[in-house]
């Protein structure tokens, strides 16, 4: 298992630093779009467009990283009172919900993606189509699911996260 989890790390980080640079890419043109602004009295054309489809990738391309190294959420607010076997098994429910929900979440932004695709879509002021980007995020919402299919396995037989190469 440790070779697969390392396996899922690197794809995921990789994600994961994309969306790092594509968020450094918006806040660098969000400052450069201010001082053309002060300078010029006229914003950067077409820099919203950027923005709007890059914070797509951005936001979509941290969730497989955040599964794989279970860095979401937890309320452990009956785990104390039901003992180890029960809240192990809560354990468990929370991983096969996430990745129910992870699943619904792929779907729905594929047929998204195939709708904004399908109506031709494109930006506002660059007109770049819209209906890449989509797909791009519903990738990144695909690779989650077979990410958290790793993260209930490891659930189930007890194995918690390590480092890669470790």
């Amino acid at each position: 298992m440790d070779w697969l989890e390392d396996k899922l790390t690197l794809v995921t980080r990789t994600a994961a630093i994309l969306g790092v640079l594509f968020l450094l890419m918006v806040a660098g043109l969000s400052a450069l779009d201010i001082i053309v602004r002060e300078v010029s009295g006229r914003p950067i054309r077409g820099a919203g467009d950027i923005a709007k489809l890059l914070t797509i990738i951005i936001i979509a391309s941290s969730f497989p990283a955040g599964l794989l190294e279970r860095k979401q959420v937890e309320v452990r607010l009956l785990g104390g009172l039901l003992g180890p076997k029960m809240n192990r098994a809560m354990d468990v429910l929370g991983t096969l919900l996430t990745g129910a929900m992870f699943l619904l979440i792929a779907y729905y932004v594929s047929i998204y993606a195939g709708k904004v695709s399908r109506s031709q879509e494109y930006s506002m002021v660059l007109n770049i189509p819209v209906g890449p980007w989509w797909w791009a995020a519903s990738v990144c919402f695909w690779v989650c699911v077979p990410v958290q299919l790793f993260v209930i396995l490891s659930e189930l037989v007890g194995r918690k996260r390590t480092e890669p190469g470790s």
